[in-house]
């Protein structure tokens, strides 16, 4: 399965943003203001804006926003969902995932949240060819926090997946001599999940793990029942994450 089809695959069970449900964003759109990142003139690339969690609130107080993914299923919903919050007329949208994307436009804001689009420092350095004033990155500290990792854990002492990505940036900004500030932030997310999707989450936590298990797919089945509710999965993170900002001089 490819990198697109496997994220459109998640789309059907993807967060999408709501409006009575969004303290974690309205948090971090609060962040960018204080610190004068965003405001009514500001245009900005949301790199990897799935859904549009972040696309659609940000839209809100931007000028204008370019929304990048890799998955067309997941840009189908940002665009229903920013009709439905009368934000149609600042999104555009753009299928590629960022090592192809290209553009002769700069923006004031490049914005991505917990983003799988970057991979190594080259991917890091074209974000500096892209940024008129800021740069801006929304990650987990270390893991996730899951009902799935627990589950996991628990059952065979897999251990939980540890993310490097806010240590790599903060690494390759240190090399570049970059000065940053980081805001903790914490959020818990739930929700119900096909049960397909769920299959997927737990052999991505398997794979990522120091200790393999081979579990098949009727063994997770049998693993994830604990958390079925009908014929859905029910998925919890309480996350601890970092907003890492810094304005580009170069």
């Amino acid at each position: 399965m490819s990198q697109k089809e496997l994220w459109d695959k998640k789309a059907v069970n993807f967060p999408r943003y709501n409006k009575e449900d969004d303290d974690l964003q309205q948090k971090v759109i609060k962040i960018l203001k204080d610190e004068n990142i965003l405001n009514s003139n500001t245009t900005v690339l949301d790199i990897g804006c799935g859904t549009g969690v972040y696309t659609i609130p940000l839209a809100k107080e931007a000028k204008d926003i370019l929304a990048l993914d890799i998955s067309s299923t997941m840009l189908e919903l940002l665009e229903e969902d920013s009709w439905n919050h009368n934000v149609n007329d600042k999104i555009k949208t753009i299928n590629s995932n960022w090592q192809e994307f290209e553009s002769e436009e700069k923006f004031d804001l490049v914005f991505a949240s917990l983003s799988a689009a970057f991979s190594d420092d080259r991917d890091f350095e074209k974000i500096l060819n892209y940024s008129k004033k800021h740069i801006c990155f929304l990650d987990f500290v270390n893991d996730k926090g899951s009902n799935f990792e627990e589950l996991l854990f628990n059952s065979y002492k897999i251990d939980k997946i540890i993310f490097k990505d806010l240590e790599n940036k903060k690494r390759w900004l240190n090399s570049k001599s970059i000065k940053y500030k980081t805001i903790p932030l914490e959020n818990t997310y739930s929700s119900l999940i096909e049960l397909d999707v769920a299959i997927i989450k737990i052999k991505e936590i398997i794979n990522y793990s120091k200790n393999k298990i081979n579990l098949n797919d009727e063994e997770i089945v049998t693993l994830l029942k604990p958390l079925m509710i009908g014929k859905k999965v029910s998925f919890v993170m309480n996350m601890n994450l970092e907003l890492l900002f810094w304005e580009n001089k170069n």
